[in-house]
């Protein structure tokens, strides 16, 4: 009776949990941002950025060493606080956020279906990963 009893309590337990895979880190080759929001940052690289930075700055072998692997909440945060250079912090945040989808089109990161959000806190989660060309 008592083996019968044991046996009947061991089928009822659960079978261990596995351990969850860790979560794999976002990244701009992930598709963080919308093919409209670099269409949109085009425009305002052309308004507000080309005259201090010629084309091809941020696609710069330079650029690339400098911020890949960085979060991109790095790179929001320097353009919103700094550029434009004559008054700095005056765009609109939408704005900042279409000209670093720019900046990732230019250098090879795929856009997807997700806008890229206008939060330096949900930034920090994305790490910057541009492709090598």
């Amino acid at each position: 009776m008592l083996f019968a009893a044991s046996l009947s309590s061991a089928a009822v337990q659960a079978p261990p949990k596995k351990a969850a895979a860790p979560a794999r880190p976002v990244t701009t080759i992930s598709g963080v941002y919308t093919a409209a929001q670099a269409s949109k940052g085009e425009q305002v690289y052309m308004t507000f950025c080309v005259s201090c930075h010629p084309a091809g700055t941020y696609a710069a072998p330079a650029f690339r060493d400098k911020w890949n692997g960085a979060t991109l909440s790095k790179l929001f945060d320097l353009v919103t606080e700094t550029m434009p250079k004559n008054e700095p912090g005056s765009l609109d945040t939408k704005d900042y956020v279409h000209a670093i989808s720019y900046i990732l089109k230019i250098n090879g990161a795929p856009p997807g279906k997700t806008p890229l959000p206008a939060d330096s806190a949900a930034l920090k989660k994305i790490r910057l990963y541009l492709p090598r060309r």
